[in-house]
């Protein structure tokens, strides 16, 4: 009828997917009907003392990947604080502290608990356990029934994606496992762990921060620990947002217009970004009722030193290109932009310069047969090197459109006595960096935690 503990079986299995995904229901379930069986020194015991309450005569639980569940014993212990050394006690001090667990018939032993079950004479097991000790995750389900019993034990080897569980999953109905538990009566305890499939992934949530769901795929943003919340630049420096969009162009002869642009920084201005992208061109467009709409983004932060000196700009060169038909590059025109690093919200609508001979022959053959491209040093010739640009062909300027560009730049803030430690003159002023100041912001909410249940 029941199932022998002789043929309790270690099962193996491996999976590609994240372990945080798994889920398991354990189930346990008292067995009333059994004619209770009094030993000779519990006569003098009240049955009552020892029987469960009706709602503990049944327990069932879905269970997460170390998931920790505590049991009476650790309630008590760790609910006093003189208990808690460890950075680990102190962590389930403020588990039990921030949220109420009432503990019941089921718990767990996580791998950080360091639990070494002295019931696990599985041959089989003790033979994995041996091959694989130092690579796996331990995770042990547990039944308080007057004294802990260990019910199964889950490994996970990360290297392999293997799973082993022992004794393997079962059915609460089909092929329960049982306990006798001999106190002052006997009493018979069924359970069973089995897989828990959900239709949906898991999705933890976690406040304060961002989960894109999209048909097939979930990307959760890793949790990040309070102190490295902020990106905290060198001293003498802070960050600049500059956020910049091409919004639409007109006046332009031809048709399929794109804008290329390219982004020059000062000299002692650094992207804080390694991998953001200093030159970009926009898709290519088609003329709707006299324009060619782009809605083109482009984003870039910069790492500025604090001077009291002049104020810096970044160079932004555009070119503006038709590609017909016949793949052939147009050239329409270049423009330039200058943008002060400082905070503001501007939006303005740059003329494009064209070099051509107006009005000649061959300028007019050159565009139609190879599209009249030309490479310019766009910096020389808007005098931002300090070299004069030689025009060899002779060619004339003349205005060839309009690009239409919003933009905004965000600073980093910074406290005023930030700003005046940085320039005073007085060597015998203690200048307060933001990483101290940071720093001591997070010392003194931890000692506010102490005394103060927080919400997040």
């Amino acid at each position: 009828m029941f199932t022998n503990k002789k043929q309790f079986k270690t099962g193996v299995y491996r999976t590609k997917g994240s372990i945080s995904n798994f889920r398991c229901r354990l189930t346990i379930r008292k067995i009333h009907s059994l004619i209770d069986v009094p030993n000779l020194e519990g006569l003098d015991k009240s049955l009552d003392a020892t029987d469960l309450p009706e709602n503990g005569s049944y327990e069932t639980r879905i269970i997460s990947w170390q998931e920790k569940i505590f049991s009476q014993y650790e309630k008590d212990y760790y609910r006093i604080k003189e208990n808690c050394k460890t950075d680990h006690q102190k962590k389930y001090y403020q588990m039990l502290k921030a949220e109420p667990h009432e503990p019941q018939l089921l718990f767990t032993y996580v791998d950080a608990d360091n639990y070494y079950p002295d019931e696990q004479n599985n041959a089989p097991q003790l033979q994995l356990s041996k091959l694989m000790q130092n690579k796996t995750q331990s995770f042990h389900l547990m039944a308080d029934l007057g004294r802990e019993v260990l019910l199964y034990t889950l490994t996970w080897n990360p290297e392999e994606g293997i799973m082993t569980v022992f004794p393997d999953f079962n059915n609460i109905t089909t092929n329960p496992l049982y306990q006798e538990m001999r106190e002052s009566n006997l009493h018979m305890y069924h359970y069973a762990l089995e897989r828990y499939f959900v239709e949906k992934p898991f999705t933890p949530v976690i406040k304060n921060h961002v989960a894109c769901i999209g048909k097939s795929n979930i990307l959760m943003f890793p949790t990040m620990v309070r102190k490295d919340r902020f990106e905290i630049p060198k001293q003498l420096h802070r960050n600049l947002l500059i956020l910049l969009e091409i919004v639409r162009a007109t006046n332009f002869d031809y048709d399929g217009i794109h804008i290329r642009y390219r982004i020059n920084l000062p000299v002692d201005i650094k992207m804080a970004n390694k991998n953001s992208e200093l030159t970009g061109s926009t898709h290519a467009s088609k003329q709707l009722n006299g324009f060619w709409h782009f809605g083109h983004c482009h984003e870039l932060l910069l790492n500025v030193p604090i001077t009291s000196e002049v104020q810096l700009s970044v160079d932004v060169y555009f070119e503006a290109i038709s590609i017909d038909s016949w793949c052939r590059e147009r050239y329409l025109g270049h423009a330039h932009l200058s943008i002060p690093l400082r905070s503001q919200i501007n939006e303005t609508t740059i003329n494009f310069m064209q070099l051509t001979n107006v009005g000649s022959m061959a300028d007019r053959m050159e565009v139609f047969l190879v599209g009249n491209r030309r490479q310019v040093d766009l910096p020389a010739f808007y005098g931002m090197t300090g070299a004069t640009i030689i025009n060899r062909y002779a060619n004339e300027s003349s205005s060839s459109g309009r690009l239409q560009i919003q933009f905004q730049t965000v600073q980093q803030h910074l406290p005023k006595i930030l700003n005046e430690g940085y320039f005073k003159i007085a060597k015998k002023t203690k200048n307060i960096t933001l990483k101290e100041l940071i720093t001591s912001y997070n010392a003194a909410r931890e000692r506010l935690e102490e005394f103060v249940d927080l919400q997040y």
